[in-house]
């Protein structure tokens, strides 16, 4: 080989390496969105649920795409495409992500069973943005389609707040006829929502399931129950400093309620984070811990003025939660501006 060909072949690598360069490039960040927002229009089911997840680990550099996002999470007809929308709108917009909520609470009251199984799974891809749902989802427990009372089980662990609302819902599901219905009602207990002694009580009347796999739910739920503790709380805190785990993680301390006390001073800081998500998930943390997360008053008080009214509410509902004297008179000096 020549030093002539040798070169050639040099500045061919070279060639391909700078359009390997140029591809990534114009594939990531902001750069990617106009692309993603052409591929949430593919025929494939999957081609539309990998861009929805890609767009929603961009974070705010995919805010172009909230419209279209918003449309195929009200009108995909597949259910997992539409939720796989829902959850990447939650990280980009919160009134949007009440706009899903407000569009779904109707299909829960369809009909058709597949309209209402639908609505379960999008309103679950929403998290916990979705508490307004709750109380609908809850009366689908008595649903006529075992499916559908499924679905709703998912959606509620998903959402996970209000806790004792979520908890209690739970439990009645771990007695549904269908051993499906108890199986995924387990499995939140099991793997993402604490118990409290109602539910301890009736997992442990699992045991003698007839069915194997809500029988050995039962015993993992129960096996982790009391592990709440002050190591469990710093793992999650932990966790806030990672960005792709910073919302589960808030979530998770949102639903340990008053054992997450310690991290509290963590919380306070979330209140001020550039993501909406975050600032909404810190105030639903620090109500669920009550009273006990009173050196976040000063800090509620602030988000008070939140520039995204759905974290303002939750601010206010954290403040009445802990219900000092400064928290509830912030509380009533809001109410006055709103009534005047």
């Amino acid at each position: 080989m020549n030093h002539r060909t040798i070169g050639l072949n040099i500045a061919g690598l070279v060639a391909f390496i700078a359009l390997l360069g140029l591809t990534y490039w114009l594939h990531t960040g902001p750069r990617a969105v106009p692309g993603l927002i052409e591929q949430l229009k593919d025929q494939e089911t999957t081609a539309r649920i990998l861009a929805a997840q890609w767009l929603a680990k961009l974070g705010p550099d995919a805010h172009d795409a909230l419209p279209a996002l918003v449309d195929l999470a009200l009108h995909d007809a597949n259910q997992d495409t539409s939720a796989a929308a829902a959850t990447a709108i939650r990280v980009l917009d919160l009134q949007a992500s009440r706009e899903v909520v407000a569009g779904y609470l109707p299909a829960l009251r369809s009909k058709q069973p597949e309209v209402r199984r639908k609505a379960c799974v999008v309103l679950g891809g929403l998290g916990a943005v979705a508490k307004p749902a709750v109380p609908s989802l809850i009366t689908m427990l008595d649903d006529t389609d075992e499916l559908v009372r499924e679905r709703a089980v998912g959606a509620l662990g998903m959402i996970g707040i209000p806790q004792t609302e979520v908890v209690a819902a739970l439990t009645k599901a771990l007695k549904d006829p269908a051993s499906t219905v108890r199986y995924r009602a387990a499995a939140q207990f099991a793997f993402s929502i604490p118990m409290n002694a109602g539910a301890a009580a009736t997992l442990l009347q699992l045991y003698r399931d007839q069915d194997k796999a809500v029988a050995s739910l039962a015993q993992v739920a129960l096996d982790r129950s009391g592990q709440a503790d002050r190591k469990d709380v710093g793992a999650l805190v932990t966790l806030l400093g990672r960005p792709g785990e910073k919302d589960y993680a808030l979530q998770q301390l949102a639903l340990l309620g008053p054992d997450a006390a310690d991290a509290a001073p963590v919380l306070i800081s979330v209140l001020k984070d550039t993501l909406a998500l975050n600032r909404y998930l810190a105030a639903e943390a620090l109500r669920a811990i009550g009273p006990a997360a009173e050196e976040a008053v000063p800090g509620l008080i602030a988000a008070l003025r939140d520039v995204d009214p759905i974290v303002t509410e939750s601010a206010a509902e954290a403040l009445e939660a802990i219900g000092t004297p400064d928290a509830l008179k912030a509380i009533e000096g809001l109410t006055r501006e709103k009534g005047s």
